[in-house]
Parts: C-alpha cells; sequence; structure tokens
C-alpha cells in the first residue's frame, strides 16, 4: 500500500486519478481549495482523506509532506476555464508552475 498525495484531486483529472488509486488499495490525500473542484466527484472510501487547502501555500503543503511520509505526489492543482485563465494570468501562472518548483 502506498501513501500519495494529490493536489487538485477534487477536479476532473485528479478525480479520475484518486478513484483509481483508492480502488488499487492506496492510501490517499487530496489537497483541494474547490475553487473549480467538487467533494461530489471524490470516491467514499477509508483510504481517502480530503484537506481543504492551496496548494500554493507553502505551511499548508510542507505540513503535509513532512507529517504524512507520501509515496508519490501527483500535482494536478490549477486553474482552469479559459475565461478565469484570462481574467487571472497570475494566479494561473503560479498554481501551474511556482508551486510545482517550490513543492519538489
Amino acid at each position: 500500500m502506498m501513501n500519495i498525495l494529490v493536489t487538485g484531486g477534487a477536479g476532473n483529472v485528479g478525480s479520475a486519478l484518486v478513484d483509481r488509486l483508492v480502488s488499487d488499495g492506496n492510501r490517499v490525500v487530496v489537497l483541494d481549495n474547490l475553487l473549480t473542484g467538487s467533494l461530489t466527484k471524490l470516491p467514499q472510501n477509508d483510504n481517502l482523506t480530503f484537506v481543504k487547502g492551496d496548494a500554493n501555500i507553502d505551511s499548508t503543503v510542507s505540513e503535509l509532506m513532512h507529517s504524512m511520509h507520501f509515496d508519490y505526489v501527483f500535482h494536478y492543482a490549477a486553474v482552469v476555464g479559459v475565461q478565469r485563465t484570462l481574467e487571472n494570468p497570475v494566479m494561473v501562472s503560479t498554481t501551474s508552475t511556482v508551486s510545482g518548483i517550490s513543492s519538489t
């Protein structure tokens, strides 16, 4: 059994991955701010833990990384949608690039 973090795990792509990971018997922690994701997309499973938070906040990610000792991390947190991207270019850049770099 692997211990896995999925950022953006309540989104369309992330939730499909989470579903597969928990059905394979892994322990999965989902970190999502629910800006575009939804709890209804997540499977009901005892091996799934949801944490509402922002992958751009170093202290949030750091606390999870140090306390959970993940075997794998899948970074799917992103700002999605053309209109949202055009209206928030800095947020898009930060979520997609900076958090991925600073969390490594």
